[in-house]
């Protein structure tokens, strides 16, 4: 099987995206502030919304001081009467900005067309002082105006009458509301625009005065709002320092995803393209991360059992070619001779027995090699207890007498068809070499069986020689050397171990389990 061809994206193209996301992270945000910016105008309107009542509140009770039931003014619906009445009717601002709902400059005033009444006249001196004042800090333009749109107080100095004015014309009906406008050298569209100028408009909110359920007069505020580009502009340092903080947070995570991601990645597929090539590595790389460095170590276990197993398959390939060669020889020899038409009959059924017992031998040869193949491969994970593996071997062994002791209860953990292999391959080692009696014995705690006989036994260079691929002391009688090697190939692919030892009394096998 081939990996799809399609694209793909690198590591390293994620990390640099992942890098980008980081930098430019705050520069989002301040796009996400600015398309907010609109909330700072809301919150300049509420401000002055606050202020005007304050004002409106001032000039209705200085103008009652004089006049308290004056008969000129617009009278106040009966909404607005209720309104007024509760305990509690704040002004939720409610202005939206964009360029079309930002209305011209406000119109200069025109000039006055009547005398100021008696009780406006009362409020000229006292909340011009006041807006005057108050402006100063508050940076608020103020101006009351009559119940015909005069100005009367104003905390500036241009007078006349703003009756002309929309907002105002609609304060002078009992309606509470506001308006943003361009500012005047804004409106007159300059080409260049600093980043550290003012907002080009302005706000303005224009409160009905109430006397005696009658508008006597305006109340007329404006304020630039706040700006976000004039606010960045002075925390231009702040924000410099911060960008320089971002980008070297980027840089550290980029070097770090690279050393701890991308280059541990990059030597697993150098690693991996290695052991497909047949190189050994003599250690493991620096693998960063533990899962990386865990898959690493699975790659070079994988790698170490492959060249196990193609150098077992080397080996046995150049045995079984020299241990089939005697065979075939003996066989081609029997075969001419048989040609002959002088070989008596006697000769040719002694060329005949010959013949059987070489291909008999080559049989069982190719027959272990099959086994030991299969000891490579994958068994079925049910297993069974020592009683249980006994009943299955006993009936092709009937010269031995097979005993079991200690945990003959519990599960082996071998898989039942790899522990049979095992077994047989050890009981029919112990009937070659003359036992006619065999114990295993198994103990779950240190998970250990050990299968002893009453044999010959063999000597001790003989014991460590006995797992290797066809090492026999039996050749001349049918021994082909793989039984015990095919065992260990079995306990190595599970991690366990098979030992042997022998003497006069007999040999043992100790087969070690991996632990769980």
């Amino acid at each position: 099987m081939n990996v799809p061809q399609k694209w793909r994206p690198s590591l390293g193209l994620l990390i640099a995206v992942v890098v980008g996301f980081l930098v430019f992270l705050p520069i989002g945000a301040l796009i996400a502030a600015r398309v907010t910016s609109n909330q700072l105008a809301r919150d300049t309107e509420a401000n002055l919304h606050s202020q005007a009542a304050i004002y409106a509140a001032l000039y209705a009770k200085t103008f009652a001081a004089v006049e308290d039931a004056p008969k000129f003014g617009t009278p106040v619906s009966e909404e607005l009467r209720d309104r007024n009445l509760r305990d509690f009717h704040p002004i939720v601002p409610n202005l939206v900005i964009n360029n079309d709902t930002i209305l011209p400059p406000r119109p200069d005033p025109e000039a006055d067309t009547a005398p100021f009444h008696p009780a406006h006249q009362a409020i000229t001196k006292a909340m011009s002082e006041i807006a005057a004042t108050a402006k100063k800090t508050t940076l608020v333009g103020v101006v009351a105006t009559d119940h015909l749109g005069q100005i009367v107080a104003k905390s500036g100095e241009n007078g006349g009458s703003l009756l002309h004015v929309k907002e105002v014309a609609r304060a002078l009906s009992g309606e509470i509301n506001s308006v943003a406008r361009w500012r005047v050298e804004e409106y007159r569209n300059h080409s260049i625009r600093s980043l550290s100028r003012d907002t080009k408009f302005r706000i303005f909110v224009v409160h009905p005065v109430i006397v005696a359920d009658r508008v006597v007069g305006t109340v007329y505020l404006s304020r630039t709002p706040s700006n976000l580009n004039k606010y960045l502009f002075q925390q231009r340092n702040t924000f410099s320092w911060l960008f320089a903080a971002v980008a070297l947070s980027a840089l550290l995570m980029g070097l770090f995803l690279w050393r701890f991601l991308t280059r541990p990645l990059s030597a697993l597929s150098a690693q991996a393209a290695d052991i497909a090539h047949g190189t050994d590595r003599d250690k493991l790389p620096n693998y960063g991360v533990s899962e990386v460095a865990s898959l690493g170590q699975s790659i070079m276990d994988m790698g170490a059992s492959l060249r196990k197993q193609s150098a077992a398959l080397e080996t046995y390939t150049k045995h079984a070619t020299h241990e089939l060669k005697s065979p075939v020889t003996s066989i081609m020899a029997a075969a001419e001779l048989l040609e002959n038409p002088d070989v008596k009959d006697t000769r040719r059924l002694t060329l005949a027995a010959a013949i059987k017992s070489d291909a008999g031998r080559m049989d069982q040869l190719l027959q272990r090699m099959r086994e030991m193949v299969r000891g490579q491969l994958a068994f079925a994970p049910e297993t069974m207890d020592l009683t249980k593996a006994i009943q299955t071997v006993e009936g092709s062994f009937p010269t031995l007498a097979l005993s079991a002791v200690g945990d003959i209860e519990s599960k082996l953990p071998l898989p039942k068809d790899a522990l049979k292999i095992c077994m047989l391959h050890i009981l029919e080692n112990a009937c070659e070499h003359g036992a006619n009696e065999v114990t295993l014995s198994f103990t779950a705690t240190t998970r250990t069986l050990t299968i002893s006989d009453n044999g010959e036994g063999m000597s001790g260079p003989n014991a460590q020689k006995a797992t290797e691929p066809f090492f026999t002391t039996k050749r001349d009688q049918g021994g082909t050397g793989l039984g015990l090697a095919i065992c260990a190939e079995i306990m190595g692919q599970f991690n366990g171990t098979l030992d042997i030892s022998g003497d006069t009394r007999g040999a043992l096998v100790t087969m070690v389990f991996s632990k769980p």
